[in-house]
């Protein structure tokens, strides 16, 4: 090996100073990770609160098909379920409609949930179901 190249050679002790993190790396890997571990502590509540809805709305389709439901009968029934679940929804983010072959349940409602300062994060729910006579 050349002269030349002994002077540019890295050594054991070179290696293991290069190794590791610097603070500000450390420190803009942590803002990152904060970041979206914030926005995840928000949102795990409203997704929570719309796999609820999704398991509510298949059990009433399941449980109501076929029984010769009334509107009155499916909004008892969701009541029910909404206070067991407690969950609150307002009386335009649901719609019950007669359908050709039935009932056609619908939720449509938007959560949101305050991120920084002025910056929320929202969630948009759209589900329907058809409840058959």
């Amino acid at each position: 090996m050349g002269p030349y190249r002994r002077r540019h050679r890295m050594t054991a002790s070179t290696r293991r100073a290069q190794a590791g993190m610097t603070a500000l790396g450390f420190l803009i890997l942590a803002a990152l990770v904060g970041v979206v571990g914030l926005a995840v502590l928000k949102v795990t509540p409203m997704y929570l609160k719309k796999m609820r809805m999704d398991s509510i709305l298949t059990d009433i389709e399941q449980e109501m098909s076929g029984q010769s439901p009334t509107p009155a009968s499916i909004r008892t029934a969701l009541e029910r379920r909404f206070s067991v679940e407690d969950i609150r929804l307002s009386a335009d983010e649901l719609k019950i409609t007669q359908s050709k072959n039935g009932f056609t349940l619908r939720v449509m409602y938007e959560a949101r949930a305050s991120y920084v300062a002025d910056i929320y994060l929202l969630i948009a729910y759209d589900k329907q179901v058809e409840i058959l006579r």
